[in-house]
């Protein structure tokens, strides 16, 4: 059954349920029919003394297409929780609000200039496919979408404000760019509070490094507090548990690799006559765009280095087209795109600029880590 916060009178008068006292709901309920504001069904007012103040649907088959998901009470008070506070800053937001052109129904409606904006409050987990779709259909209408999560599990944050966490493939597409970096912005209504999870460094899979911050619903604000840019103190705790990620999936590799003896990293490392925890410390380094690679930037930096080997090339004489060729011989992406080559070209003119002396032997050359760390770390920012 649709459970909705807003209705309408007979006489066309707008109705928040969870907005009024129960006893002033009774009287309304024995006095007065409820219609949805999209399909005009009569909707029933709910009022018990348990869940959140709302109607529902008689009928829900015409309202189908709006709601892509039933409403839980966390979904209910969160976005009721979110329109009393732009409420407090912009008078225009509409709760609810119908879009027939798009058959959609976003939680918050706002008439801002230059283009509106909708914002949608996502409590269960729904298809990678149906966000983007309903987010491409927000931006051929010139409205600017913003979502906000549900907040994760407590257990699923760092214990500390820098850490790894999992993001998985439903979590990745709640980010979007900010000024000073990318942020998943989620709320918890029972807490009334914001999460902020902001400046993802990509280890491996879904695994991250993030930083978490909190903000309470009475300090937010309208536009929403965005978060300040890293700091090189915070990139350096960053950079040390990405050194110690890196450790660990390198002895990871030598000892419970899958593929055994047929594992091209292994296979390298045995060429090259180098233990896997020996090779040198600018491969498996987070690039710009690594993360369009599933596994750890060591596994195809790797194969980048070994590939130039053969063909005989020493760092400053590679270049873009090398980049390309190299994906396309070693199959390292079930569909290639500019974005896995402009990842190895990152890397490519990473170690370019950090280069003292280059070597034939690719993986024997000196590179400037002290000029590498701040070139990540002027990277990391433009993320």
């Amino acid at each position: 059954m649709i459970q909705i916060l807003t209705a309408v009178t007979a006489n066309g008068e707008l109705i928040i349920a969870a907005q009024h006292p129960r006893t002033y709901l009774d009287k309304m309920k024995s006095t007065h029919i409820f219609s949805c504001i999209q399909c005009n069904e009569q909707v029933i007012l709910k009022n018990g003394m348990i869940k959140t103040p709302h109607f529902a649907h008689t009928r829900n088959a015409s309202c189908t297409q709006a709601f892509s998901e039933g409403e839980s009470e966390d979904h209910l008070n969160g976005k009721l929780h979110l329109f009393e506070l732009l409420q407090k800053h912009d008078r225009s937001v509409q709760l609810e609000a119908y879009l027939p052109s798009l058959l959609q129904r976003p939680d918050l409606y706002i008439q801002s200039e230059p283009y509106p904006i909708a914002i949608e409050f996502q409590c269960s987990q729904i298809s990678v496919t149906a966000i983007q779709q309903r987010t491409a259909g927000y931006i051929s209408k010139n409205i600017n979408p913003i979502w906000i999560l549900r907040t994760p599990k407590i257990s699923d944050f760092p214990f500390q404000g820098i850490g790894t966490m999992q993001l998985s493939a439903f979590r990745q597409q709640f980010f979007y760019t900010t000024p000073n970096g990318q942020i998943i912005l989620t709320y918890c209504p029972q807490s009334k509070y914001f999460h902020y999870i902001s400046h993802p460094m990509h280890i491996k899979a879904n695994n991250y490094i993030v930083k978490i911050k909190k903000l309470s619903l009475e300090n937010q604000t309208w536009p929403f507090a965005i978060i300040k840019k890293n700091s090189w103190e915070d990139f350096q705790k960053y950079f040390t548990l990405y050194k110690h990620q890196r450790y660990k999936h390198l002895d990871n590799l030598y000892f419970f690799n899958r593929k055994g003896i047929q594992s091209t990293f292994l296979k390298i490392c045995y060429r090259w006559r180098v233990p896997p925890k020996q090779i040198p410390f600018f491969i498996g380094i987070p690039t710009m765009n690594a993360s369009i690679f599933s596994i750890h930037a060591a596994e195809w930096q790797i194969q980048f280095i070994d590939y130039l080997q053969k063909l005989a090339l020493t760092i400053p004489q590679a270049n873009y087209q090398h980049c390309e060729s190299f994906l396309n011989y070693r199959n390292l992406a079930t569909s290639l795109s500019e974005e896995h080559i402009k990842a190895v070209e990152s890397y490519l003119i990473l170690l370019q600029y950090c280069l003292i002396s280059s070597s034939e032997v690719i993986y024997e050359s000196k590179i400037d880590y002290t000029m590498m760390i701040r070139m990540l770390y002027n990277e990391f920012l433009a993320n």
